[in-house]
């Protein structure tokens, strides 16, 4: 195979041949950003692995709090900010707590309400295990030239845009 081509390029070719009337260009830049974040989500899994994360989603639970400290957040804002449903954040919240990274307190006046903060360890271990996904980021991207990094980080920041990604 020739080394300029990549999955998409083969899987383009084919549908091509199946439907040629079809336009395969929006297509193609989905499926390739698809594919880069499954796989840059794999290095990065396996660095939070390497922190005792059973799930990187874990990580970023405990990142979206440090990023926060000392304010604590209500479950549902989490939820939010790191793209997961109440139910999924509700387990993660309990082993994040069992293992003594989060302390959940009630609302003071709303006892339907609850605040979660990170703890000394939580911060701790989120920043040990963010300085080693900076690294791991640096190295997936080693081969590509900072001038085309910025390029990219502002291609992505306005797709983002479009498709209603917030802060």
């Amino acid at each position: 195979m020739d080394p300029e081509t990549d999955y998409t390029d083969a899987a383009s070719a084919a549908w091509s041949r199946i439907a040629p009337d079809a336009d395969l260009h929006g297509y193609g830049i989905v499926i390739r950003l698809i594919r880069a974040g499954r796989l840059m989500e794999a290095s990065l899994d396996q660095i939070s692995d390497n922190h005792g994360f059973d799930v990187h989603g874990d990580y970023e639970v405990l990142a979206a709090l440090r990023r926060a400290h000392p304010t604590p957040l209500r479950p549902q804002d989490l939820a939010d900010r790191v793209m997961i449903s109440a139910p999924g954040m509700t387990g993660r919240l309990d082993r994040l707590e069992n293992a003594g990274l989060i302390t959940r307190a009630s609302h003071p006046t709303d006892r339907r309400s609850t605040f979660i903060s990170i703890t000394p360890s939580g911060i701790q271990l989120t920043d040990q295990t963010f300085h080693s996904l900076v690294d791991e980021a640096d190295r997936l991207l080693n081969g590509f030239p900072t001038t085309r990094r910025k390029r990219l980080t502002q291609e992505l920041r306005e797709l983002l845009i479009i498709l209603g990604d917030t802060p």
